[in-house]
């Protein structure tokens, strides 16, 4: 009998305990709760933006560098042929052609740093030889920046 006594006494307490759980805040006290939670929530997402930011940047960077490497690697190649193509010719006409190749490339060469230091003022992301698309809404029409 003492065992289903003290369980009833045990469980009549629980019940009193969980039941006082939840009791309503004074309203003070849930505005400050809820302002303190708001100014935390818009913290983390300024903080959120920020990374966003920096990690976009960093790939902007990533893109140009890549597309420059891919850019110099087909000029090289360009040159290459070209230079190849040369050793068809005999004399001074391989020499002209060559002297050419070489000019051609040098050219080549001279445009992408242009390009690339152009790019890298406007802080785009075009790689060299390519033109941006404009920016156009869902309906694909175009909008203005």
């Amino acid at each position: 009998m003492n065992t289903r006594l003290l369980a009833m006494i045990v469980s009549t307490l629980s019940l009193s305990a969980l039941v006082a759980c939840n009791k309503a805040e004074a309203p003070a006290d849930t505005a400050a709760d809820v302002a303190e939670a708001r100014t935390e929530a818009n913290e983390d997402v300024a903080e959120a933006r920020k990374d966003a930011a920096s990690e976009m940047g960093s790939a902007v960077t990533d893109m140009r560098d890549s597309a420059l490497g891919v850019e110099e690697t087909r000029v090289e190649g360009e040159h290459k042929v070209a230079l190849e193509k040369c050793e068809a010719l005999a004399g001074d006409a391989q020499k002209a052609c060559k002297d050419t190749a070489d000019a051609t490339f040098e050219s080549a060469k001279a445009r992408l740093k242009t390009q690339m230091s152009t790019s890298d003022a406007a802080g785009t992301a075009t790689a060299p030889g390519t033109t941006a698309a404009p920016a156009t809404s869902t309906d694909g029409t175009p909008r203005s920046r």
